[in-house]
């Protein structure tokens, strides 16, 4: 990087200034706007977001004894909105309307730790809820995958607080407080990387400074800037661009995996069909005289309704279902009784009902995350590598960067949407 500047023609000079002007007018009307965005989301998403969480928590405190991997996402996803909202957001309202830090050191710290840690959370608890979709696909044919499903969840998200705390230390090192003007009582907040570029610059055009040392200054800046580079690049690997990877490569497995029970599910047909036959030209004495009385065509239909509305073609294997008896109060042992047969296929109806609506919840979420982050992180990455398409299209970067908080008015709709009872 060089600091140099060449002399300038008169006209040259006027034509700067006037450019500069036009962009100063721009920037006042683009802050006005930003502002705007930010204030919009604070007010809308605030009060949807703590009546989400209130909800999710009532929801939870009732659900004690079988706790939803979904709902303990939901919460989670909750904070990390709630922290967006109440931390991320009016400091930039603040910061855009002042255009200096009144704060001190130790908010500029601990708000640029914990504005990052935001983030950091409500990308990880997206790819918890891709990966949890994995493990839900795989188990699909399992009974007990449910009690598994929470455990695994609050392991995940176990992983993904400590990740993102760990991830978002270094902005508590990064950013620091400082007064770019001596004569001027101005303070601002930021990176280590641009106090240093900023001293170099001065430096650079200091008349005292020898042509070695502005040499010496261009070789300096433009380590400080691969540095700068590097570390934007991990930031963003991340917070976007590795829980993307996750979330895609999960959605492209769930996809192979379900493919795989709809060959089963096609086999297991055919191979019901068979079982029934069978079934029809057995004797009373013979049915009688087992010690589990083995079921009845229409039981066959009942307990086929069951696996299908359940996707487990597996787990219910008749014939040695037959020769084990079932626990008492559960739908298969009400099922096979004559007068519970309504209440097993009622149930079971429910509570596919029940998976697909936390299906669709899990899906939005994730692609109202990947529409609203993407664009802001794929023009940062054109601009950290200087595609010159950016020249036009850097101003619009602030706006992209405003538009990710709209995510946290996005996710409690979603909530609010698939929450409500359907009839």
């Amino acid at each position: 990087m060089s600091y140099s500047n060449e002399n300038l023609t008169l006209e040259e000079l006027q034509e700067a200034h006037a450019l500069k002007e036009a962009e100063e007018i721009s920037e006042i009307l683009r802050i006005k706007i930003e502002v705007c965005i930010y204030v919009i989301v604070f007010f809308i998403g605030g009060p949807l977001n703590l009546m989400a969480l209130s909800r999710s928590l009532r929801a939870f405190s009732r659900t004690h004894k079988a706790k939803s991997q979904i709902l303990l996402l939901r919460i989670t996803l909750n904070l990390a909105d709630l922290m967006t909202l109440f931390l991320y957001v009016p400091k930039q309202i603040i910061w855009l309307i002042t255009y200096q830090w009144y704060g001190g050191e130790f908010l500029c710290r601990a708000c640029a730790f914990f504005s990052t840690f935001s983030f950091y959370l409500n990308s990880f608890v997206i790819a918890c809820i891709a990966i949890d979709r994995v493990f839900g696909a795989y188990n699909i044919s399992s009974l007990n995958a449910h009690r598994k499903a929470y455990i695994r969840c609050r392991n995940l998200l176990g992983c993904g607080w400590v990740l993102a705390f760990l991830l978002s230390l270094p902005q508590a090192v990064v950013f620091t407080t400082t007064s770019p003007y001596e004569n001027i009582d101005f303070k601002q907040c930021a990176t280590i990387f641009m106090i240093f570029l900023h001293e170099k610059r001065i430096e650079y055009h200091d008349p005292a400074t020898t042509d070695i040392r502005r040499e010496q200054i261009d070789e300096e800046a433009a380590s400080m800037e691969r540095w700068e580079k590097m570390y934007a690049i991990n930031h963003f690997l991340f917070v976007f661009w590795i829980p993307c990877i996750v979330i895609i490569g999960s959605y492209i497995v769930v996809l192979l995996i379900l493919q795989g029970h709809l060959k089963q599910d096609k086999a297991s047909t055919s191979c019901f069909n068979f079982r029934v036959k069978s079934s029809d030209i057995m004797t009373i004495d013979e049915t009688q005289s087992t010690t589990t009385r083995s079921p009845t065509r229409s039981t066959y239909l009942l307990q086929q309704e069951e696996s299908f509305a359940l996707r487990s073609s597996s787990s219910y294997d008749f014939e040695s279902h037959n020769s084990h008896p079932t626990r008492q109060g559960s739908i298969r042992s009400r099922a096979s009784t004559g007068g519970g047969s309504k209440f097993g296929a009622m149930a079971v109806s429910t509570i596919h009902r029940a998976k697909q609506h936390a299906k669709r919840q899990a899906a939005l979420i994730i692609v109202a995350y990947l529409c609203i982050w993407s664009p802001y992180n794929l023009f940062t990455v054109l601009n950290l590598f200087g595609m010159p398409i950016m020249e036009e299209l850097r101003h619009f970067l602030s706006f992209l960067n405003a538009a990710i908080c709209v995510n946290t008015v996005v996710n409690p709709i979603i909530y609010g949407v698939f929450s409500m009872p359907h009839k």
